[in-house]
């Protein structure tokens, strides 16, 4: 079964490009749609892919702090259910 996996594109939020090829195939969604999602208590995964430092001093709450260089390094694991929706969020590229 393929992953679902959202990326938030908002205010301070970025696109994370987990791989180039998979930039294309990653649906994008906006702030709006995203509290819409957590409004409807939709099961799915929110991922601040900040530092440990950034997620402490700003982050949404019910998130969970998975940094981008971690994921990218190998150092963290997505969760093992393939079927839950995950959405990344993250303050922009630097």
């Amino acid at each position: 079964m393929k992953r679902a996996v959202l990326l938030v594109l908002g205010f301070w939020f970025c696109l994370i490009p987990l791989t180039v090829k998979a930039q294309s195939s990653i649906p994008v969604i906006t702030t709006d749609e995203l509290k819409k999602i957590y409004d409807a208590k939709e099961d799915f995964l929110l991922i601040n892919a900040l530092s440990h430092i950034e997620h402490a001093e700003e982050s949404i709450a019910g998130s969970v702090n998975i940094p981008y260089s971690r994921l990218k390094d190998g150092k963290s694991k997505l969760p093992e259910n393939k079927g839950k929706k995950l959405v990344f969020y993250c303050k922009g590229p630097k």
